[in-house]
């Protein structure tokens, strides 16, 4: 893979803990899933180039991901890791209604860290799993109040997070120029 890129942009994965953050950025990272997570202590990093179409031809965007530990006990820890950050992926567990629930606790935390509101795309995980409990409707009326694409992905499967990180790197190219 070439290492020249037009566009760098530092994102951030945030949401609850055991939600999927780490899967999402490893299956699109590095192709796979693993069963044996651990919990992320601080944060993990990856960096990815990924080509885009756009009005004007095909960019390449590179991506400097930006994974947060979600337990509550690195709160304290994560506005460092906010800091800098053109967008970011904001992730719930569709098994899990708590983690819907808190989502504009994460919104806020962001915010106060950044200085501003930046681009995000709301992604709802796990949907390979059969015990859904937040309906893609919720998702969606969620992501439209805030102004967000909203994108269902499986880390497992790899269903949707390549189209997850391809719609982030489209409205940050567009924030940072304008469409197209």
């Amino acid at each position: 893979m070439s290492s020249s890129y037009d566009y760098l942009f530092k994102v951030v994965v945030l949401g609850e803990g055991a939600v999927g953050k780490t899967a999402i950025v490893t299956r699109f990272s590095h192709g796979f899933f693993r069963t044996d997570y651990r919990t992320t202590i601080g944060s993990q990093f990856a960096v990815k180039n990924l080509e885009i179409a756009t009005d004007s031809g095909r960019l390449t965007v590179k991506l400097q991901i930006w994974d947060v530990a979600g337990q509550s006990r690195f709160q304290i820890l994560r506005p460092m890791y906010y800091r800098g950050s053109s967008g970011g992926l904001l992730v719930y567990d569709v098994t899990r209604r708590r983690t819907f629930i808190v989502l504009d606790e994460w919104l806020a935390e962001l915010k106060k860290a950044v200085g501003k509101t930046i681009p995000l795309v709301l992604v709802a995980n796990k949907t390979d799993l059969p015990d859904r409990v937040v309906t893609p409707e919720e998702g969606r009326a969620y992501a439209e109040k805030h102004g967000m694409p909203y994108v269902e992905s499986s880390a497992k499967t790899g269903e949707g997070i390549l189209d997850v990180f391809e719609q982030l790197a489209k409205i940050l190219v567009e924030a940072r120029h304008g469409p197209g």
